[in-house]
C-alpha cells in the first residue's frame, strides 16, 4: 500500500507545484500588464486583494478547461479519469461559475476608485453592486441547488465553511489585535475581505485534504 501510496502523492505534488506555477505566473503577468503606476497606488492591500480575485478566476478557468476537454482534463486536475469530470459536470460548472464570478467582483473591488484611490479603473457603485448582486446571488443559487449534491459534497462544503471560519477567526483576530496594540501590523477593511475570500479557498483545501482526496 505505502509503494502504491508513494506515486500518487509524486503525482500530486507535481501537479499543484505545477499550477501554483503556472497561477503565479498569470498572476504576475495580470499585475504586470497593470502598470506600475497602477500598482504602487492601489498598495499591497489592494494588490493582495486582486491576486487572490485571480486566483480563483484561474480555478474557474482550469475547471471550466477540464469539463470542455475532459480527456486533457483529467491530466490537468486531480481526478481518476475523464468519466469521473462527465459524470459531476453538473456540480462542478456550478463551481466554476460561482468561483468565476466571485473572483471578477474581487478583482472590480481591487481596482474601484475610492478614497485615497483616484486612480482607480471602475466607479465603486459598480464594484459595490456587482459583489453585492454575485452575493445574493450566491445565495439564492446554494438554496436552490442544494438538491443536486450528494451527501460526501454537502459534508465537505460543511467542513470547508468550518475549516475557513477557524483560520479566518485565528489569523484576524491575532492581526486585529497586534494592530490595537500599536504592534505595527495595521489592518484595513480591504485586508478583511482578503483574508475571507483567501481562507476561504484554503478551507475547501484543508477539508478535501482530511479525506484523503488530493491523493488519486
Amino acid at each position: 500500500m505505502t509503494q502504491d501510496n508513494a506515486p500518487k502523492w509524486k503525482r500530486s505534488v507535481a501537479r499543484m507545484l505545477a499550477g501554483g506555477l503556472v497561477g503565479a505566473a498569470v498572476s504576475a503577468a495580470a499585475l504586470a500588464l497593470a502598470g506600475s503606476a497602477l500598482l504602487d497606488a492601489m498598495g499591497p492591500s489592494r494588490v493582495a486583494l486582486a491576486t487572490v480575485g485571480l486566483v480563483y478566476g484561474l480555478m474557474a478557468a482550469f475547471v471550466g478547461f477540464g469539463l470542455a476537454a475532459p480527456r486533457m482534463g483529467a491530466r490537468l486536475l486531480n481526478v481518476a479519469d475523464a468519466d469521473e469530470l462527465r459524470e459531476e459536470r453538473s456540480g462542478m460548472l456550478l463551481s466554476v461559475i460561482t468561483m468565476g464570478a466571485l473572483g471578477l467582483a474581487l478583482v472590480l473591488l481591487a481596482v474601484a476608485r475610492a478614497p485615497g484611490f483616484a486612480a482607480g479603473l471602475v466607479p465603486a457603485g459598480a464594484a459595490m453592486g456587482a459583489l453585492i448582486a454575485i452575493s445574493v446571488a450566491g445565495v439564492v443559487a446554494s438554496w436552490r441547488w442544494q438538491g443536486r449534491f450528494d451527501e460526501l459534497n454537502r459534508q465537505l462544503g460543511l467542513e470547508g465553511c468550518f475549516w475557513a471560519f477557524c483560520l479566518s477567526w485565528v489569523l484576524l483576530t491575532l492581526w486585529a489585535a497586534a494592530d490595537f496594540l500599536g504592534l505595527g501590523a495595521v489592518l484595513t477593511p480591504i485586508d478583511v475581505v482578503t483574508t475571507l475570500a483567501a481562507m476561504m479557498l484554503l478551507g475547501s483545501f484543508v477539508a478535501v485534504g482530511r479525506r484523503g482526496m488530493m491523493v488519486r
